[in-house]
């Protein structure tokens, strides 16, 4: 099978949006594989927007730098050819280790293996080839949310409260029948919007471009795993939820009724 692989003069047609040494110097995003030349496309464009870009190599490589350097961002290319390792089990390890935003890249593009990663820890999924317009706006939309997550302004409405399940909007806090729950920054983003509008069904499109950003809209792949995993959550009964109900080819609600 040949191996896709980004084009070199896709790196040099984009031209840089932000020199380096801004303020977004700052952000930090870690790359994961052993594709080179995929790699030095990435980094090189990363770097000339401003963004301090590391490399991990395999696996070891990749849960070093990461508990050193606390990355903004991961960048995990799931097709490793070089070396005997399982992407799908780097994308599980760093999440435990951290809840900064994973963009995982493979030539597979099945919506089984989406979800596999999905639901291993990744927050977007971008199928190769890709062209570095549509990765760097993946980049920029999951760091978007990952500082709004960090930085947000303090709401007036503090708690929600919905039936056994309460939320604590300022300090992102979720117990659920007097129970922390420990959630990802995209499944909290996902809980919040819906209780903001609570018993209000919410099509797929507007929860993709409301969570993950205005470049998604018929990724509902991603909703089935991330509701999915919030029904494991906080849900008694995954499988007969009364909190987050499905409509049908519409999209979710979160009912404050059963």
């Amino acid at each position: 099978m040949e191996k896709k692989v980004l084009k070199p003069s896709q790196e040099n047609s984009i031209s840089s949006s932000k020199p380096a040494g801004t303020a977004r110097a700052t952000i930090k995003i870690l790359l994961i594989g052993d594709e080179p030349n995929i790699l030095r496309t990435l980094r090189r464009n990363l770097i000339g927007r401003g963004y301090d870009v590391s490399i991990a190599l395999d696996d070891l490589e990749a849960y070093d730098i990461a508990s050193k350097i606390e990355p903004d961002l991961f960048v995990l290319n799931l097709d490793f050819t070089l070396v005997n390792v399982d992407g799908l089990e780097i994308c599980a390890r760093l999440r435990k280790m951290s809840e900064s935003p994973m963009i995982v890249l493979s030539a597979m593009g099945s919506d089984n293996i989406k979800i596999q990663a999905l639901d291993q820890g990744a927050d977007d999924y971008l199928v190769m080839p890709f062209s570095m317009d549509e990765f760097l706006a993946r980049v920029r939309s999951s760091l978007r949310r990952w500082l709004d997550f960090k930085t947000s302004d303090v709401k007036s409405d503090r708690y929600i409260l919905i039936r056994d399940l309460l939320i604590d909007t300022n300090a992102r806090q979720v117990t659920i029948r007097k129970e922390p729950v420990r959630l990802t920054p995209t499944e909290y983003d996902l809980l919040i919007y819906l209780a903001r509008r609570l018993d209000k069904v919410i099509t797929h499109r507007e929860l993709l471009h409301a969570v993950w950003g205005n470049e998604y809209g018929d990724e509902r792949e991603y909703l089935r795993v991330f509701i999915s995993q919030l029904r494991h959550k906080i849900e008694q009964d995954p499988l007969k939820p009364v909190y987050l109900l499905t409509e049908p080819g519409i999209g979710y609600r979160l009912a404050s009724e059963v």
